[in-house]
């Protein structure tokens, strides 16, 4: 972490290298977000997986949590992103609005179809 005795100093590469491994996942976990919140990640086994990946990642941060606030920041909402990604919420959501609409083409359907037979049988 880089405190105010650092101000003036080159960076060490270790400070580097840190910085990086953070911004790296910062831009990882983000598009994670993205892609969940676009409704890109639609299979429970991919967000299973995806899930596990960020567990792993997380294990990897561990060590910089306590010193550092930016990690403990990314820690923080990658935990969160795991909790969304792992919830059946929005699946189950999604399936019934697919439900719901399937319903609504088969009513409209059926009510073109007898909508058109009515005329037929008048003239019949």
């Amino acid at each position: 972490m880089l405190t105010a005795s650092h101000i003036g100093e080159p960076m060490k590469q270790e400070d580097i290298l840190h910085s990086d491994v953070i911004n790296y996942f910062t831009g990882e976990f983000a598009a994670l977000e993205e892609r969940l919140k676009a409704g890109r990640l639609e299979d429970y086994r991919e967000r299973v997986l995806v899930s596990r990946k960020i567990a792993e990642a997380l294990h990897l941060l561990a060590p910089y949590v306590r010193s550092d606030p930016r990690a403990r920041h990314l820690v923080k909402s990658a935990d969160r992103l795991k909790k969304d990604l792992l919830s059946v919420k929005s699946i189950i959501e999604k399936q019934l609005l697919q439900q719901k609409d399937q319903q609504s083409l088969l009513q409209a359907i059926t009510a073109k179809r007898k909508g058109v037979r009515q005329p037929d049988e008048a003239a019949g």
